[in-house]
C-alpha cells in the first residue's frame, strides 16, 4: 500500500523555543524543526502545525486536543499521555516514539504511518483511518474500539490483549501480528487475514472447540 509521506522542505527554521512558541501563539507553527526540546503542560486546542519536524522532543502532560498537523514528522519524541483527541493527522509520520497511553480518540489519520513505536494502551477509540499503515510497533491493550480501517495495514506489530470491539477489519492483514487475548465480539474479524495458528487461538477465544 502506498502511504503518502510528509512534504517537508529542505531548510526549516530551528532553535525556536517549543513551550514558549506554543503558549504565545497567535499563528500557525509552520516550516520549524525542534530538537530535544521538552514541552511541558502546554494546554492549547485548535493549533495547525505544518511542515514540521519534531525530533527526539518530550511532551508532559500536554493537551493538544482538536488539532490539526499535516506534513509533519514525529521523530524519537516522547508524547506519552498526551491527549490528542479529536485531531486530524494528514501526511503524518511517527518513528521510533513513546505514545504509551497516549489519546488520539475520535481523530482522523489520513496518510498517517507508525513506525517502531512503543504505544502500550494508546487510545484511538472512534478514530477513522484512510491510508494508515503501523507497522513493528507495541501496541498491547491499545483501545482500538469503534473504528474505520479503511486502506489500512499492519505489520508485525503486538496487539495482545488489545480492545477492536465494534471495528470492522475486512479485508485486515493481521498474519504477522500478536494478537494473544485480542478482545472483540466475533464479527469484527469478519474477512480479516490471519495466520493458521492464529485462527485456532481465536477460535478458543470465540468459544469454538478444536479438536
Amino acid at each position: 500500500m502506498k502511504i503518502s509521506s510528509p512534504r517537508i522542505p529542505k531548510k526549516l527554521q530551528e532553535n525556536e523555543d517549543l513551550s514558549n512558541l506554543v503558549a504565545e501563539l497567535t499563528e500557525d507553527i509552520e516550516g520549524r524543526l525542534f530538537t530535544a526540546q521538552t514541552a511541558h503542560e502546554i494546554s492549547k486546542s485548535l493549533l495547525d502545525v505544518q511542515t514540521c519536524i519534531f525530533n527526539q522532543c518530550i511532551f508532559r502532560e500536554c493537551d493538544l486536543h482538536k488539532s490539526r498537523f499535516c506534513d509533519v514528522e514525529f521523530r524519537s519524541c516522547d508524547l506519552s499521555n498526551v491527549k490528542l483527541h479529536e485531531c486530524a493527522f494528514n501526511r503524518v509520520s511517527f518513528v521510533d516514539c513513546k505514545l504509551m497511553g497516549t489519546n488520539f480518540s475520535e481523530g482522523t489519520f489520513n496518510h498517517v504511518s507508525f513506525s517502531h513505536c512503543s504505544a502500550p494502551y494508546v487510545i484511538f477509540s472512534g478514530s477513522k483511518f484512510h491510508h494508515a499503515s503501523f507497522s513493528e510497533s507495541d501496541m498491547r491493550r491499545c483501545a482500538a474500539e469503534n473504528c474505520a480501517f479503511g486502506f489500512t495495514e499492519f505489520n508485525q506489530c503486538n496487539f495482545t490483549e488489545a480492545e477492536f470491539h465494534q471495528s470492522k477489519l475486512r479485508d485486515i492483514d493481521l498474519s504477522t501480528c500478536e494478537i494473544n487475548g485480542i478482545r472483540l465480539t466475533g464479527n469484527e474479524l469478519r474477512g480479516a487475514v490471519v495466520n493458521s495458528m492464529q485462527a485456532v487461538e481465536l477460535a478458543k477465544l470465540l468459544g469454538v472447540i478444536v479438536v
